[in-house]
């Protein structure tokens, strides 16, 4: 596992309505090596809380994520077409 330093959970908010929850779950499971995830509804909103997120990582963790869980959801939309 990557170098982490404690920092502050760093909460996104992805839209019910354009993110799928297990589109999350999969991207959150692909970055398990880079951060910890806590997935949780909230409204409109899936409320993903990232904590232990690596400084060794080259890249923005948390931007990266966010853009895999979009395509995870993308492609899992195509499928049901």
């Amino acid at each position: 596992m990557s170098e982490t330093t404690p920092t502050a959970p760093v909460v996104i908010k992805l839209h019910r309505a354009l993110y799928m929850q297990q589109a999350i779950k999969d991207a959150a499971e692909t970055f398990a090596d880079f951060a910890s995830f806590s997935i949780k509804r909230d409204g409109g909103h899936y409320a993903v809380a990232m904590t232990d997120i690596s400084t060794e990582s080259d890249g923005d963790v948390v931007a990266e994520f966010c853009n895999f869980a979009l395509f995870n959801t993308m492609q899992r939309k195509r499928k049901r077409l």
